[in-house]
């Protein structure tokens, strides 16, 4: 959800499930267009820094390193990429240019919901997690109650949300587990690192199982292997097994024979 810096709002959620009904249009002839690109608050997800730093033609460590500062997830000490705004006296999203969105087909998560604001609970005791969803009215923001009525459930569809979610599925998971976890546990600095290197820079992960011990401690199919040295995502999945296997104890990835349980890998600064 998009939130201005230092310009606290009044904002009272409706809460919605992916049948409900809304109308809403942003459109370049209101005079509220592309205000929610300015000093907002955009946290960025392991698919959404894939699908930028391909179009941008970086590599992960690039892309972090230009357009990113560190916040941390809510409610935990997890780390997250949070795009920088611009320095200058319009402090607004970098990508934004003269006719809007200069990423529009790879922009981010955040911008892609919005005025859709979403949640997840994370029940221990059921199979499945309990998904929700909420109607945000900002004062700036001029487009509700405009252009045809839709139902949640057609506006992820419509902004290609689901695609994206698919491919944050497992990073979700653990953002989730660790929530549920409680505050009262804290998370030692070297994993935080294990968790932001294996989330956000995939790059960065592949060096590390290609150049490393990994592939002597970790059984990893010769197939998977191909499909890590070429594809992002697949590289994401991989770094996501490791950390279900090293944070929770998940039977995703096996030693090998010879490791003894308790070996480690260091991950580097």
């Amino acid at each position: 959800m998009y939130a201005p810096k230092d310009k606290p709002q009044v904002i009272v959620p409706v809460r919605l499930d992916e049948s409900s009904p809304f109308c809403f249009k942003c459109s370049n002839e209101l005079s509220c267009f592309t205000k929610c690109c300015r000093e907002a608050h955009i946290i960025l997800t392991p698919g959404d820094i894939i699908r930028l730093k391909k179009r941008l033609k970086l590599s992960s460590d690039e892309f972090l390193f230009v357009y990113t500062s560190l916040g941390t997830i809510e409610n935990t000490e997890l780390p997250v990429p949070v795009l920088k705004m611009r320095e200058d006296e319009t402090k607004s999203c970098p990508f934004l240019v003269r006719e809007g969105c200069g990423i529009y087909e790879d922009r981010p998560l955040t911008c892609r919901y919005y005025p859709i604001a979403s949640g997840t609970f994370h029940n221990l005791d059921e199979s499945q997690d309990e998904r929700f969803f909420a109607l945000v009215k900002e004062s700036h923001c001029l487009g509700h109650d405009l252009g045809d009525e839709i139902t949640v459930g057609e506006w992820l569809d419509s902004q290609g949300i689901r695609e994206i979610e698919q491919a944050n599925r497992g990073w979700t998971e653990l953002v989730l587990r660790r929530k549920s976890i409680g505050p009262f546990i804290t998370i030692q600095e070297k994993t935080k690192q294990m968790f932001f290197m294996g989330c956000y820079n995939v790059d960065a992960f592949r060096r590390f199982v290609l150049e490393s011990k990994f592939l002597d401690i970790y059984e990893v199919p010769s197939e998977r292997i191909e499909q890590v040295k070429t594809d992002d995502y697949a590289t994401l999945d991989l770094a996501i097994d490791w950390m279900r296997l090293t944070f929770f104890g998940d039977p995703v990835l096996a030693l090998k024979e010879h490791i003894v349980e308790g070996d480690t890998i260091e991950t580097g600064p």
